[in-house]
């Protein structure tokens, strides 16, 4: 596909916050409304002119009039054609390097500028989403429950409620609070009106944020007017490029499982929740950041990378690779069949073949990690295998190794059970021989659930 092409250039402009970019060249003052302002850089602005609307990703200078999106700032701003003003955002913002030296400068002089809100101010903020979230209640009886939101009028029944269109996804649609806005709703979100509404919670459990995501089917017509996401401003509260969506309730399964599954969205991580894979978290559509990275590594240093099956999935894949490697991170970059990504596939195939789809692609990337540490290729492992024919191929492999999960997942959360409960009797002593033994029970036990997780296919193997 053209990298060019209006399908690719709607996909960066998505993975862009015009803010972040603007921001970098004016010091811009934040607003009410999902709105910023700034000195125009255009003209000889003495009084801030230019508004930023971060819902509806442009900018407008009410004085001089000029305007436009993301790739309009660059372009006019650094005096350069369409196609140079899309190379240097995909180079600068969407590849996981770090803004060049000028940039930082700005930013941070900006942020030095601007006096850090108060914890008061914080709850404020934090206060006008829960308020905005309670609003959609009415359209969702689950979520009505949870938060006892009165139904006596059924306002609920009235169509606008929202629904994931697949049964096997709808509790975790359920249990991360997606909803649809209203056609009326508070006026700093606007920009949602109507739309599916992913809120946002950072990983302390603070409402920060939302996306919206809209509900017409995007098309050639309608994609430059139509965005498929609109999104919180960046504030205080919130900013995509240190938030991980998911990470309040995937820190503890991420500790569990001892890594981590990084996908490309919202959509994508709640078909990998309802799947069973609660260690999972997703970009906020921006590219994998520093801070993302160190995040992570508060909870594991192993990320196993789920993009979308398409160029552009391999090339966020990739990028964020480079990010955690780093970062001193192990990777793992799982693959799904062409054109797929974990919300599509769960949706056409359903959760029992996505578990197993997941789980080969888990094995594949351990194989193609364990020929790019040690050399040995499948020929070789299948040869050293007394097990498998010299004319096996991968898909005997998986399926030899796929088909005794059940009692080995037994096994494997057996001796999980039973690490737990040596781990706590550990801590009742001190350094007597009743440490030491519980020390070489564990390391027993340790054993033998890393060999249950070898045959599990769990990422063992990772790339650094």
């Amino acid at each position: 596909m053209n990298e060019n092409s209006k399908e690719e250039i709607a996909k960066l402009k998505e993975a862009l916050n015009i803010e972040d970019v603007i921001g970098t060249y004016v010091e811009l003052e934040y607003k009410l409304g999902g709105k910023c302002l700034g000195l125009c850089p255009f003209h000889d602005d003495s009084t801030p002119s230019m508004h930023v609307h971060t819902g509806k990703q442009i900018f407008k200078c009410f004085a001089c009039n000029e305007g436009g999106d993301v790739i309009a700032f660059i372009s006019k701003i650094k005096s350069c054609t369409f196609a140079e003003a899309v190379n240097l955002l995909r180079q600068e913002w969407c590849n996981g390097s770090t803004p060049p030296p000028q940039q930082i400068a700005r930013r941070e002089k900006a942020r030095a500028q601007k006096p850090a809100a108060t914890p008061a101010q914080l709850a404020a903020m934090e206060a006008e989403n829960v308020k905005f979230m309670r609003s959609m209640y009415g359209h969702h009886p689950a979520l009505a429950r949870i938060h006892e939101v009165k139904l006596d009028d059924h306002s609920w029944m009235d169509g606008n409620k929202y629904h994931p269109d697949c049964d096997g996804i709808t509790q975790a649609y359920v249990d991360f609070e997606v909803s649809q806005a209203k056609s009326t709703v508070p006026s700093a979100f606007k920009a949602m009106r109507g739309r599916i509404v992913f809120p946002i919670r950072d990983e302390n459990n603070r409402l920060v944020a939302f996306a919206g995501r809209t509900t017409q089917t995007i098309t050639e017509e309608n994609r430059s007017y139509t965005p498929k996401y609109v999104n919180s401003q960046t504030s205080d509260l919130y900013n995509k490029s240190r938030t991980l969506y998911g990470l309040h309730l995937a820190g503890e399964p991420i500790r569990t499982e001892t890594f981590a599954f990084l996908t490309e969205g919202y959509k994508d991580t709640l078909a990998m929740v309802a799947a069973g894979f609660k260690n999972t978290v997703a970009q906020c559509g921006a590219a994998f950041t520093d801070d993302h990275a160190e995040l992570l590594k508060r909870y594991t240093k192993r990320v196993a990378v789920l993009m979308d099956a398409d160029d552009r999935g391999r090339e966020i894949a990739a990028a964020a690779i480079a990010v955690l490697h780093r970062h001193g991170m192990q990777t793992s970059e799982l693959l799904l069949p062409p054109g797929e990504d974990p919300d599509s596939l769960f949706r056409r195939i359903g959760k029992r073949a996505f578990r197993t789809i997941v789980a080969e692609s888990q094995l594949t990337g351990h194989l193609q990690a364990l020929k790019e540490s040690t050399g040995m290729d499948l020929a070789s492992l299948v040869s050293d295998n007394p097990l498998q024919s010299p004319e096996a191929d991968e898909a005997d492999i998986i399926s030899t190794m796929q088909s005794d999960r059940p009692r080995l997942m037994a096994r494997e959360q057996e001796l999980q059970h039973q690490m737990r409960k040596l781990g706590s009797k550990r801590f009742l002593f001190g350094q007597g021989p009743e440490r030491m033994q519980i020390n070489t029970e564990l390391m027993k036990l340790r054993s033998q659930l890393s060999e249950v997780s070898k045959q599990l296919n769990r990422p063992v193997v990772w790339y650094k």
